[in-house]
């Protein structure tokens, strides 16, 4: 249930000033702000937590669903150097899905082109002040990285959806974005935390993976993902939360978070791994390296789509087919990471519903790709299905997950 607050407030006001009009000496009525009226305050006070309840809660203006797994990400970039010295910058905050899978651009009517007017507009300059020293695009074009994760990530919380605001004006939801992730970004200080037991950036020392998960697990409460490079460089940290109410915050009050432990397991090795600092210079190659061969369209790689288990393979729709010739996709590295999908018939996304869709009007979405078993995943989940085999000259749909009763992978043969 939505409390509605402020219009009670205003109506209340009215009926007021409507008295002290005929007053000799009429008081000033004061008037609610109208950014951010309703919050996580107006939310029903018994609302479960996140990934708990038992049965279907149907207000998900004040519950998060199904993306009730908020993960606040951080990069370590020290070549090249990207933010202060002693920060880990943010990256982004993501509503994962209580299995661990995701949705991403899950709206395509919220999305938006542009972050810096919209926050000055709403008069919150210091917030974008704040963003340009922590919140860093590695090509530096900060904007292009904010308007990229709230795309992807913001448009699937339920909670900031424009129907959760008591009088909703437009693109307030996306400050509530963005003073939300920088607010839960700075209660995680990786680089203190690290600092405080020893653990500094040098170009000599290296760490155990159990150093750096212990060290951060002391102080965020539950054990946290750490990512490394091919080079064994330490790179990332993602902090797990769950979450009771909105995302949104009142008054400058976090959400009602609670730490949980991360849903991936860490990508470092054991030991040996190194956290370079940003001054870090690699050195220079001791000996001229071959002219080797490089792609000239930006393809990562290129093949048939094959159906693991299964006859037949994928066209350029995004179906599978069994009577016919296999299409040829095309993969692509993605600008913020995982790989975009295309086709002859254009760019390739999934639905709502889950269903692989290929054509000219799709927007590129993130893939993710197993490069030792040339797989080719989505969301977090590692398998796709469909509800039955195709008959002779039929196409059908394949959906992400387990959503069919036929459950195969999806294989990149070149």
């Amino acid at each position: 249930m939505l409390f509605k607050f402020h219009s009670a407030y205003q109506m209340i006001s009215e009926l007021l000033q409507g008295v002290l009009d005929h007053t000799p000496n009429p008081i000033e009525v004061p008037q609610l702000p109208n950014q951010f009226p309703l919050s996580t305050d107006y939310c029903p006070i018994d609302v479960p937590l996140t990934c708990s309840n038992k049965t279907e809660v149907k207000d998900t203006c004040c519950f998060e669903h199904p993306g009730g797994v908020l993960v606040l990400t951080q990069f370590w970039n020290y070549y090249p150097a990207i933010g202060p010295d002693k920060l880990f910058t943010l990256h982004g905050l993501w509503p994962d899905n209580c299995d661990g899978s995701y949705d991403q651009f899950c709206s395509n009517s919220d999305t938006i082109t542009e972050v810096s007017g919209i926050l000055r507009s709403f008069g919150e300059e210091e917030l974008l002040e704040k963003m340009k020293q922590v919140w860093k695009n590695n090509n530096h074009n900060d904007e292009q990285l904010w308007i990229h994760e709230f795309n992807k990530h913001a448009t699937c919380m339920t909670t900031i959806q424009s129907k959760c605001y008591d009088q909703y004006e437009k693109h307030v939801n996306v400050v509530d974005f963005f003073r939300t992730t920088v607010a839960v970004f700075e209660t995680v200080p990786t680089y203190d935390w690290l600092a405080n037991n020893g653990i500094v950036p040098s170009t000599a020392q290296t760490y155990s993976r159990q150093q750096i998960e212990d060290t951060l697990t002391a102080q965020f409460g539950q054990p946290v993902r750490i990512s490394c490079n091919k080079y064994g460089a330490l790179d990332e940290v993602w902090y797990f939360h769950h979450l009771k109410g909105s995302v949104r915050m009142y008054n400058n009050s976090l959400p009602d978070l609670y730490p949980i432990p991360a849903l991936a397991e860490s990508r470092c090795p054991e030991h040996g791994i190194k956290y370079l600092p940003k001054d870090f210079k690699p050195p220079a190659p001791t000996h001229t390296q071959p002219n080797l061969p490089r792609p000239t369209d930006g393809v990562y790689k290129h093949g048939y789509l094959k159906l693991s288990g299964q006859s037949g393979c994928l066209i350029s729709t995004g179906k599978w087919y069994t009577s016919g010739t296999c299409a040829t996709f095309q993969l692509f590295k993605a600008p913020f990471g995982g790989y975009n999908l295309k086709s002859s018939k254009g760019f390739c996304g999934v639905t709502v519903d889950g269903e692989l869709i290929c054509h000219r009007g799709q927007q590129p979405i993130q893939f993710e790709f197993d490069k030792s078993k040339n797989q080719i995943n989505y969301g977090g989940v590692h398998v796709w299905s469909a509800f039955n085999e195709p008959s002779r000259f039929e196409q059908i749909p394949i959906f992400s997950g387990r959503k069919g009763s036929i459950v195969f992978k999806l294989i990149l043969e070149e």
